[in-house]
């Protein structure tokens, strides 16, 4: 049932915004044995993002890491295995990595550092993301990596809108489950089309441009105070990407 919140806003109860821990992996004992577990599993994203995922085999990993193949077994059963402790390891990463308040009297400047640091996270992950979106589409267990990690990020989206000290910013017609959904699908597909698939029109346009232009469309959207102006920008600042610039 949807619930009111202080300021008119209607929402379904939200999910979580903070994101389970990665499971505990059993990592080795000694400085050495981690050091060599990191290498393995460095050496395996870069080779994701080289040939793809598919094409990636345990002897590739170790050739690339300077290990033998026995080294591998020692901390992983098999490919999977890395693989899902990689995957595990980046939804922790990226949810840690964009926490950054929004600025009730700068939104725009917040909303666009907070976008433009997910960007940059994604495109030094981006094999990785695309590792996640191409098994979760077949793979339960990746799928439920992905489905609990993309929650914990619209959750923690919609738990900022709703703060109290945004409550005179934000349109309170909203149902701000459903707006941060939306905003975090926007900002996952342009993320997945520019770093992922490549597109060579979108990567050619400035990764800040880009970031603040996504930022003042959010707000335009959400924001009580016009489509780009007012005070989505302190001090009356131009809030659009044009004017920015």
């Amino acid at each position: 049932m949807a619930q009111h919140l202080d300021g008119g806003h209607t929402a379904e109860p939200a999910a979580p915004n903070t994101l389970p821990a990665a499971l505990p992996a059993t990592l080795p004992a000694t400085p050495k044995g981690r050091d060599t577990r990191a290498r393995i599993m460095s050496a395996a994203e870069a080779l994701f993002a080289e040939r793809g995922y598919a094409n990636v085999r345990v002897a590739d990993i170790t050739a690339r890491a300077g290990l033998t193949t026995g080294a591998f077994y020692r901390y992983f059963t098999d490919r999977y295995e890395l693989t899902l402790e990689l995957l595990r390891d980046l939804t922790v990463e990226v949810f840690e990595f964009i926490r950054i308040p929004l600025d009730a009297e700068n939104l725009i400047d917040s909303v666009t550092e907070s976008t433009q640091k997910y960007f940059e996270f994604y495109e030094q992950h981006r094999a990785l993301f695309g590792v996640i979106v191409e098994l979760s589409q077949t793979d339960k267990e990746v799928a439920g990596i992905w489905t609990t990690s993309r929650r914990a990020f619209y959750g923690r989206i919609s738990g900022a809108l709703s703060k109290a000290a945004l409550a005179d910013h934000i349109r309170g017609d909203l149902n701000l489950s459903i707006a941060a959904e939306m905003l975090g699908s926007m900002t996952e597909f342009y993320a997945f089309q520019r770093f992922v698939l490549r597109d060579p029109d979108i990567a050619a346009q400035p990764l800040e441009e880009a970031s603040r232009t996504l930022a003042t469309i959010w707000l335009s959207g959400i924001s009580t105070d016009g489509p780009v102006g007012g005070r989505l920008a302190a001090g009356g600042a131009p809030a659009n990407a044009a004017e920015a610039g």
